[in-house]
């Protein structure tokens, strides 16, 4: 006759799992991983190397919507130019690697001359003009 307890055993206590099996998935998790980890890395490297743009379109945005006073503006515009180009201030004399150094002075002059001059009529036009050369220079540098 057999024995009740050898013919329950599978029931009562299942059979192990395979080592193998284990092992191999253990890799596929590390990799996926590994994936979402590199795909993240590469998200925040792309946010911070576009961080200057974004800076520079909310500039833009607020020159066209007169959001501030044409001095204020202005002011940012000279932040984002020194922080842009690393830059202790921006001199017409000298013109950042990249840029046309006679387009630069005449560019520094006008910004200079927006920042510190009494306000003019047309300074948001000629401030939104600096932007646009700005951030054709951005693309180009």
């Amino acid at each position: 006759m057999s024995d009740p307890r050898s013919e329950l055993a599978d029931i009562v206590v299942p059979a192990a799992p395979e080592i193998a099996a284990t092992g191999s998935s253990l890799l596929l998790w590390g990799a996926a991983g590994l994936a979402v980890m590199a795909c993240i890395v590469l998200a925040a490297w792309l946010w911070q190397r576009r961080r200057p743009a974004r800076a520079l379109r909310g500039l833009t945005s607020a020159v066209a919507l007169q959001q501030d006073a044409v001095q204020v503006l202005a002011a940012r515009l000279d932040a984002w130019t020194r922080a842009r180009y690393r830059l202790p201030r921006v001199d017409p004399a000298r013109c950042p690697s990249g840029v046309d150094p006679a387009a630069w002075a005449d560019w520094a002059a006008v910004l200079t001359h927006l920042r510190f001059a009494p306000p003019q009529p047309d300074g948001y036009t000629a401030l939104a003009a600096l932007c646009d050369t700005a951030r054709a220079w951005q693309r180009h540098v």
